[in-house]
Formats: structure tokens, C-alpha cells, sequence
């Protein structure tokens, strides 16, 4: 029921936290996936600390051919503390971009391994 009043970029998330400005970096467990482009990283213990980022975009590396999806974002980032570095803003969504022990969370879950454990997830 408290969710009803949520709008905008954190509308259907329970991450109510407040993004840090440009150029700021966060660091912390991703504790919710919501899609293919944008997850939850924890900065605290309750859902009023924990801030919603989309994935900023990157390249696409020729030797990819395994399309991003939730279920590969769960695979490599789900639990796993992550460092992102704020880059700018779109409708009310920061957009950042993110690391996990210094590579890429986009890029990572364009691998065949991510790909295959995410089929798993639902």
C-alpha cells in the first residue's frame, strides 16, 4: 500500500533513496533488479537508502551476440556489491555507470556464462 503514492522513476521499486549528484560514486549490494537496465544499490539497511540507477550505455563489444536481460542482470549483479559512478540524469533516474570488481556490469552481463545462469532467473 505505501507504494501507491510512489511516482516517476521509482514508481513499482521499493528503493526510495535519494541519487547523489553528478560525478558522486556509490558503492553497495544490489538488492533489487528491475530489469535489463536499471537495479537497486543498497547505501543502508531500509529501502529509504537505497537509490534506483539505469545502467549508462556502452559499446557493444563485436563478439557479444547474447542480448542483455533481467535475468542476466541478476546473474552477474543480484547480492554482489557494486561501484557506481554517477553520469548524468534522464526523467528523474540518475544513470551511472557501474562497476563489479573493475569490470563493467553492462558488459558483463553480455557473457555467455551471464546469459546462460540468467535463463534461470524468473
Amino acid at each position: 500500500m505505501a507504494l501507491l503514492g510512489v511516482t516517476g522513476a521509482n514508481a513499482g521499486t521499493v528503493c526510495r533513496g535519494s541519487a547523489p549528484g553528478v560525478g558522486a560514486e556509490i558503492h553497495g549490494p544490489v538488492l533489487q533488479v528491475l530489469d535489463s537496465e536499471r537495479l537497486c544499490v543498497a547505501l543502508g539497511a531500509s529501502p529509504d537508502q537505497w537509490v534506483e540507477v539505469a545502467l549508462a550505455p556502452e559499446p557493444l563489444r563485436k563478439t557479444s551476440t547474447h542480448p542483455a536481460n533481467r535475468g542476466s542482470l541478476m546473474a552477474v549483479a543480484f547480492a554482489q556489491n557494486i561501484s557506481c559512478r554517477i553520469q548524468g540524469e534522464a526523467e528523474g533516474l540518475p544513470i551511472a555507470t557501474c562497476r563489479l570488481d573493475g569490470q563493467s556490469v553492462r558488459t558483463l552481463t553480455r557473457e555467455p556464462a551471464a546469459y546462460t545462469a540468467g535463463q534461470a532467473w524468473r
